[in-house]
């Protein structure tokens, strides 16, 4: 079996569940693909343990697959630039300076209290996990899963429109934030990982590659909508945009800013200007159908990816209930996270920000925090990452995408339920 095969069996798979979620259990298309992948790494690790020698190829093809380059390096751009045309730019403006410090100062305290109280947890249960692989894990954990929440929002009216763009633009954000943390991390706690460097020239390059990105992501943007206005063809739209997303990740991931940044500033860009009617109708179109479409058979590819992924992961009973445990600890470091630095920002140094409206706002926040395949990504992308907290990132993950995202949109309506709400909030 080649890669090819793969590529395909993955396609027929992806195109076989979304057909059967469409026709009869219609459920949000993330959780179906999710428990579909499970039931079929389980099948599969079933049919590798009774018929090893037909299935033998199968797993040695999954094995050296590199899961972190199919993700970070190939899909996360287009994921990410697909994901930021869907925002409404003007109410994301509006509120940057909280999804700035939620995407910072909130990534920073969620990673440091996920670590601290999974080493506490597991120094309670006699299990050695060092405080430092503790609090790797933390900024791994860290990016949610913008994806989920837009299609959330996209059901529902009942959310204000200025909380619909603090939580859908701190979920692109945090991506790279939690990425360019846990770089920091492991070059701190593994110096044999990558060059050693002081923390102060750590801190100017980290600088260096958020600005890099932000002005690279500027440009394309610019020059990809000025080319968008002069177009009304559906064809030369979908590819200028290929084209431009494509590119513009791997140029950025070659002048050493991060890609991930870039892609999400670009299709704030275009999006922003999609928007305003400042294409045709014929470019607009384009751009969200097809977009739209990438999206899910993309987001299809990775989730059953990761399911067959876990067929070369060993899962015990102990690392489970780790996991389950750590998916309540990462929820209480968000929701502390949220609530501390606008706490510390508005009421004691009065800067001057939209302070968060009530406990719901907060509650959704958090609930909101799914977690995806991109932590994954990352936790393969660590050299002699420890088996056990790689065995606990996918519990954590696939638990968030399961508990979280079925249950998102009845949290959401249960909070906003009725008009007195929604006059609040706005």
């Amino acid at each position: 079996m080649g890669y090819h095969t793969l590529f395909i069996s993955l396609v027929t798979l992806t195109t076989l569940m979304s057909y059967i979620n469409y026709r009869y259990i219609k459920i949000p298309k993330t959780i179906f693909l999710t428990v579909s992948s499970i039931l079929i790494s389980i099948a599969v690790t079933i049919m590798v343990k009774l018929m090893p020698h037909q299935f033998k190829d199968l797993y040695a093809l999954l094995s050296g697959v590199n899961f972190r380059s199919t993700i970070l390096d190939v899909m996360l751009g287009y994921l990410l630039f697909a994901g930021s045309l869907r925002i409404d730019a003007v109410n994301l403006k509006k509120e940057l300076g909280h999804v700035a410090y939620l995407a910072s100062l909130g990534v920073l305290l969620s990673t440091l209290i996920s670590g601290t109280l999974l080493w506490m947890l597991t120094s309670f249960i006699n299990i050695n996990l060092p405080y430092s692989d503790c609090l790797i894990f933390g900024a791994l954990i860290s990016p949610t899963d913008a994806i989920a929440v837009i299609a959330v929002f996209k059901t529902t009216t009942k959310v204000p429109p200025h909380i619909q763009a603090r939580v859908t633009g701190e979920s692109l954000f945090n991506d790279a934030a939690g990425i360019l943390l846990l770089v920091a991390l492991v070059k701190i706690f593994y110096p044999s990982y990558g060059n050693a460097t002081s923390v102060f020239y750590m801190t100017i390059g980290f600088i260096q590659e958020i600005a890099g990105a932000l002005l690279w992501g500027y440009i394309i943007g610019k020059v990809t909508t000025a080319i968008l206005k002069r177009v009304s063809d559906n064809e030369l739209t979908i590819l200028i945009t290929i084209t431009a997303s494509g590119l513009g990740y791997a140029i950025a991931q070659q002048l050493h800013v991060s890609a991930i940044i870039t892609m999400v500033v670009a299709g704030l860009y275009v999006g922003g200007h999609s928007k305003s009617n400042e294409f045709s109708k014929v470019t607009t179109l384009a751009l969200s159908n097809f977009w739209e479409l990438a999206d899910d058979i993309l987001n299809g590819f990775m989730f059953v990816l990761i399911g067959l992924e876990m067929l070369t992961i060993n899962f015990n009973i102990i690392v489970v209930l780790i996991g389950l445990a750590s998916l309540v600890i990462i929820f209480i470091a968000r929701y502390i996270s949220i609530y501390v630095p606008d706490f510390v920002l508005v009421k004691i140094f009065k800067v001057k920000l939209r302070q968060l409206s009530s406990k719901k706002e907060g509650i959704l926040m958090s609930w909101g925090g799914v977690r995806g395949g991109i932590s994954i990504a990352l936790a393969w992308s660590i050299f002699n990452i420890s088996p056990a907290l790689l065995s606990i990132t996918y519990v954590v993950v696939v638990a968030s995408i399961l508990l979280q995202g079925s249950t998102l949109k009845y949290v959401t309506e249960k909070l906003f339920s009725n008009s007195h709400n929604n006059k609040k909030f706005s």
